[in-house]
C-alpha cells in the first residue's frame, strides 16, 4: 500500500508536492521499520534532498526529516555520520522551534544516546542532564524518557570504568525513574 501510495502521488501530484515528499518518507519508513535498512537509506536521502529545495531548511517536515536520517544511519552502524545529522537537526530544532520542543528534547536525548554509544560518557552526560532539566516535570514520557536515558548511560560508564561511582549515579536516577513513573501512573 504504502509502494502504491508513493508511486500514485509521484504520478498525480508530481514528485516535488509536500505529500509526495510525505510518501517518501513514509516508504522509508516502513521500510527502516521491517529492519530493511539499506532499502530504506535511498527513500529517507531522496526526501530529505527535496524537503531542503521545495520546503527550504527550518521548514519543521525537513528538521524531522534530518532527524529521521541520522537516526537511520545510526541504526547501520554509521555513527560518525549520523553524528553529522544529529547536530545538524539539534541545532535547527533549537532555532526553530524552541528549547522545550519535544522534537528539540528527542533531538538532545539522540545526541546523548549516540554520544553514550560512542563512549564519549561526559559529553552524553551534558546533553543527557541538559534534557532532563527541560523535560523535568513533564506530564507526558519525555521526562521519563530522559531519565531512562541516563540510567543507561552510568550503567554504560560503569561497565566501561568501573569503580568511579557511576553505578551509584545510575541507582540515583533509577530511584528518580521510579518516582517519575509514579507520576505519571496518578495523572492516568
Amino acid at each position: 500500500y504504502y509502494h502504491e501510495a508513493l508511486e500514485k502521488s509521484r504520478r498525480m501530484l508530481g514528485e516535488e508536492h509536500p505529500d509526495t515528499l510525505i510518501s517518501i518518507s513514509n516508504m522509508g519508513f516502513l521500510l527502516s521499520a521491517q529492519g530493511k535498512l539499506a532499502e530504506a537509506e535511498p527513500y529517507y536521502r531522496e526526501a530529505l534532498e527535496k524537503f531542503r529545495r521545495v520546503l527550504g531548511e527550518e521548514h519543521p517536515d525537513t528538521l524531522v526529516s534530518i532527524s529521521y536520517t541520522g537516526v537511520l544511519l545510526r541504526a547501520q552502524g554509521k555513527l560518525a555520520e549520523a553524528e553529522t545529522y544529529y547536530h545538524e537537526a539539534l541545532e535547527k530544532f533549537r532555532r526553530v522551534l524552541g528549547e522545550e520542543h519535544p522534537y528539540t528534547l528527542t533531538s538532545i536525548n539522540n545526541m546523548g544516546d549516540l554520544l553514550k554509544t560512542q563512549r564519549r560518557f561526559p559529553e552524553a552526560e551534558e546533553y543527557l542532564i541538559e534534557a532532563h532539566a527541560l523535560s523535568s516535570g513533564d506530564s507526558n514520557s519525555a521526562d521519563q524518557a530522559t531519565t531512562q536515558a541516563l540510567v543507561d548511560l552510568y550503567l554504560a560508564w560503569h561497565e566501561a570504568e568501573p569503580d568511579q561511582g557511576h553505578d551509584a549515579e545510575a541507582a540515583r536516577w533509577q530511584a528518580m525513574l521510579g518516582a517519575v513513573a509514579n507520576v505519571v501512573d496518578e495523572d492516568d
